[in-house]
This record gives C-alpha cells, structure tokens and sequence, in this order.
C-alpha cells in the first residue's frame, strides 16, 4: 500500500513539473516574440526614410504634407529665431552628412552658408523651390514721396528682395510642385504616393485661398502698418496694402517714424502688426502715439494653413474696425 502510494506521488510530482516546465517554456516564447514584434515594427518605421533638410518651420509642413511618414524633416531656423541673420549650430551642419537633400527657399541665411552646406556633405541635392517665382522687392513705404528715387535707391531695391514667399498660397503651390519633384527624384518607387498627397495638399491650398478671399472681402479699409514687412506676397495676392516701420533690418528715423504717426492716424489705423521673433519698440512707440495697440502675427508658425487663415481672421477684424 505504501509502495503505491510512493509510486502515485512520483507521478503527480512528474505531471506537475511537466506542466510547470510547459508553461515556463510558453511565456518565454511569448517575451521572445513580443520583443521580435517590437524589432521589426521598428525597422519599418525607418526603413528607406529620406532625410530631408529644410531651412524654415513652414517647410516642414509642407514637406510632410507630401512626403508623410516617409519622411523625416531636419529644420535648420530653429523655433523663435529669424531667418534674416540665422547662423546654424556645428551639429546642424554636421547632422547635414547624412541628409539626402537639402530644399531651400531663398531665406538670407542660405546665401551665406551654403557653400558650408555643401561642403558638409557633397553628395546632397540641393534645391530651390523658389525657382520661378518673381520676387518683390523690399521697400519703405514712401509716405506720398513717390518720386523720390535716386540711382542709388533703385540699386538698393534689387538687392533687398523679399524672401517671404511662403506667405502666399499661389507661391506655396509652385513650391509643393518642386518638393514633390525632389521626393520622386530620390525615391521612385514611392511616386504614386507622392502624388497622391501632392494633389491633396494643393486642394488645402486652394480651399484655403477660399477662405481667406472671402474673410478680406468687401473690406473698405486696406492698409495696415507692420513691423517687419514679412507680408508683401500676402498683401499682393489679397489686395491689401503693406506699410512697414523697418525695412533690411533698419529701424526708422525720427522723421520716417512721425511720418509713420501721421499716416496711421489720417488712415485711423489703430494696430502695429508685429512678430514675436523679433524686438519691435518702434511698434510699441506708435502704437501708444496713435492711443492703438500692438498685435503679434508669425510669419514662420509651424502649422502653415492654420496660421495663414487665422492671420486673414485678425486682419478682417482689424480692417472692419478701423473703418468704423
């Protein structure tokens, strides 16, 4: 009796360590094919990723509109800081060896660093996908003196062209054209879906326009003063009429800023539009002269057709309360 009960307890106690060693063997199969899942997930996140480097916030939203998730964006003018004098850090330039392309737009800064650009990478497209595009030029307003140009002064002009053309949806679609061209050219294969997204971003675009058209309709009153004229193309293209304070990075005389005064109180302008990137005391000095206020509005905010909707917002607020 003793005999069968040993012998019964031998047997459970193999059933058990059976069952024990089943179940140790299961779970770790199990961490071994989570952890495989987790590998490959990430391998395909960034299998065959173009690395794209672009020289403004604006244009990364518009590279990722095309490109999507097959495209990682490096921005050269960080957040808070102005293309005008930008100077990239070493890691940007070195982070530029392993980009596949560079797409700039025309900003200052690019003119002086990319022969640094390139060198640090000699194998990358580079590419402007502002070719084409007629630029303005950056000029003070003249306050009723229209015939007052020198020589001189027409040479100034054509140096001083207005590099913010990523403020008008007309240009933007000419730039989203020569993006898409750029991603093709890099990778092929992926060209449907370049185009597919190509054909969605300039219906945003358009629909936009829409938008804006129909906030600045039927608006009596035209003309605003800004800091820092970013918003010639803007104005352009909606029939508004652009009044700087500063202009190349110039802040105005004495004379230039009562003359500024007078305008906006003749025009009963009551807000200085100005940029948070930037110092603008000449704004505030108006602003509190003509008893008005100063406004921000960015010209390089990353979601690029929400910012240019709300900005046409602000203005038809403004515009219609000025001519009241």
């Amino acid at each position: 009796m003793k005999s069968s009960q040993t012998w019964l307890s031998m047997i459970l106690l193999t059933l058990i360590l059976g069952m024990t060693s089943m179940t140790g063997c299961s779970s770790n199969e199990s961490v071994n094919l989570d952890n495989s899942q987790n590998d490959n997930q990430e391998e395909t996140n960034s299998e065959d990723q173009l690395d794209i480097t672009v020289s403004i916030i604006p244009q990364k939203y518009f590279v990722k509109k095309i490109g999507g998730d097959r495209i990682k964006v490096n921005v050269m003018v960080e957040q808070g800081a102005v293309p005008d004098s930008y100077e990239p850090k070493p890691q940007q330039l070195q982070a530029l060896s392993q980009a596949d392309a560079y797409i700039g737009i025309g900003v200052p800064f690019e003119t002086v660093w990319m022969d640094r650009i390139s060198q640090a990478n000699p194998k990358l497209l580079t590419i402007d996908s502002t070719k084409g595009i007629e630029r303005l030029t950056m000029i003070a307003h003249d306050h009723g003196h229209e015939d007052h140009h020198d020589h001189h002064d027409h040479h100034e002009e054509k140096s001083n062209l207005d590099p913010h053309v990523w403020l008008s949806p007309r240009l933007v679609k000419i730039q989203a054209e020569k993006i898409y061209e750029t991603l093709v050219k890099l990778d092929p294969k992926h060209q449907e879906t370049y185009h597919t997204n190509l054909n969605n971003f300039l219906q945003e675009i358009d629909e936009l326009d829409g938008k804006i058209r129909e906030n600045l309709a039927d608006l009596k009153q035209r003309k605003f003063i800004v800091f820092h004229p970013a918003w010639g193309y803007f104005a352009k293209e909606y029939d508004l009429i652009q009044v700087p304070v500063e202009v190349g990075g110039q802040e105005p005389s004495v004379a230039e800023l009562g003359n500024l005064i007078k305008e906006a109180k003749k025009e009963n302008i009551k807000v200085i539009f100005a940029q948070p990137e930037l110092n603008s005391q000449s704004a505030k000095t108006i602003a509190k002269e003509i008893k008005g206020e100063v406004l921000l509005i960015s010209p390089v905010a990353e979601d690029w057709t929400k910012n240019l909707l709300e900005v046409s917002q602000t203005f038809a607020k403004v515009l219609k309360e000025e001519n009241n």
